[in-house]
């Protein structure tokens, strides 16, 4: 068997996965194994990959095993990718967009009195299953039910549009891979990529790919990245849930930041600016209306906005926690924001301010 030199197995590239280097050296005659530093930036090769040295007793490795891993590796890259064109194909051919202001009830049944099993979105998309009476039967993201086909585009219309209302994620395929600044290999680094990441494709161009990444916008050799392409896809009732309860807390989170930059600032009786001056349900107010609520500017009234949450175990930043007469704003942990009186002016306190009379949830 033809063996190769040390010095010429040192300059080869293999531009193969962590995989297809175990493999390598499980094939090669002569038990090669690999240095044990990881790849750093300098090692990064133009078209992306590591350097892989291999060594032995007389420093020599099966060629024959090296272009079995190597033709292995091409094998399944053009298999796989002919499995992602197969399977993009086959969903855009039974594409159907949800066409709509808002979005379209996903039901149980072919019948508008039927329970729903989620929401579909405009633009978001489902896989055809079967037609039924001006109804079409979908599959879209964790659900299957049924939806309007008359609030649906379906057919050609629906396949041409496929790339619009989807997008191209780029996952990197070799341990390291260079993103520059042009289609070209010399062209300047932008950044260095790892294996399994992914990145948005905004554009191709000679062989390349156009991603952006936190370090800007660069190109990537494109046969070193799978393809995969993303839709926005329906909501089961649950999934809504889930969402709306993260949403509604980032909210809360987010409006008592904003209240902790006006403690200090005046009490002012009937007053509802946050820096010259504002009473409790004016300070409530005046926080909910730069988040384009509209609450009455009465402690009184507030007890009855939004839902109520029961207990305080409950509670989560955001909400307004009533007392008799007055009115603050649950920072969690125990704790309130709120323009407390004259003498106090805009302060946090404990809840035990007062006698806790009930919660009521906004966001």
């Amino acid at each position: 068997m033809k063996k190769l030199s040390y010095r010429n197995i040192l300059k080869m590239v293999v531009k193969l996965s962590s995989m297809s280097m175990a493999a390598l050296f499980f094939l090669s005659g002569n038990a090669p194994v690999m240095n044990s530093y990881a790849a750093t930036a300098s090692e990064v090769l133009p078209g992306g990959g590591a350097v892989v040295a291999l060594g032995g007793s007389d420093k020599t490795a099966s060629l024959n095993g090296v272009e079995d891993v190597i033709n292995s590796q091409e094998e399944i890259k053009v298999r796989l990718k002919a499995n992602e064109k197969e399977e993009y194909e086959n969903l855009v051919d039974n594409l159907a967009i949800a066409d709509t202001k808002d979005y379209l009830y996903v039901r149980s049944e072919p019948d508008s009195n039927s329970e729903y099993v989620g929401k579909i979105y405009d633009d978001s998309v489902g896989k055809i299953l079967d037609r039924e009476d001006g109804w079409l039967l979908i599959e879209s993201g964790s659900i299957t039910g049924y939806v309007k086909e008359e609030y649906c585009i379906v057919g050609k219309q629906a396949k041409d549009m496929a790339s619009e209302v989807g997008y191209e994620l780029a996952c990197v395929n070799v341990p390291t891979l260079y993103v520059r600044s042009d289609a070209d290999k010399d062209a300047e680094v932008v950044c260095v990529v790892k294996n399994g990441e992914e990145y948005l494709v905004k554009d191709r161009k000679d062989g390349y790919l156009l991603v952006e990444t936190s370090s800007g916008d660069g190109w990537m050799a494109e046969e070193y990245a799978d393809i995969n392409w993303q839709f926005t896809y329906a909501e089961s009732n649950e999934e809504e849930a889930i969402r709306l309860a993260e949403e509604s807390y980032a909210k809360g989170v987010e409006l008592v930041e904003y209240a902790l930059q006006f403690v200090g600032n005046p009490y002012k009786w009937g007053g509802t600016s946050l820096t010259n001056g504002c009473d409790c349900s004016g300070f409530t107010m005046a926080l909910y209306q730069h988040y384009g609520i509209s609450l009455s500017h009465a402690s009184d009234a507030q007890r009855y906005a939004g839902v109520a949450v029961d207990g305080i175990e409950n509670a989560q930043p955001g909400d307004i926690i009533i007392y008799s007469g007055h009115v603050a704003i649950y920072m969690g942990d125990g704790k309130i924001v709120h323009a407390a009186n004259s003498r106090l002016g805009i302060v946090v306190s404990g809840i035990d301010f007062m006698t806790l009379l009930g919660i009521r949830r906004i966001f």
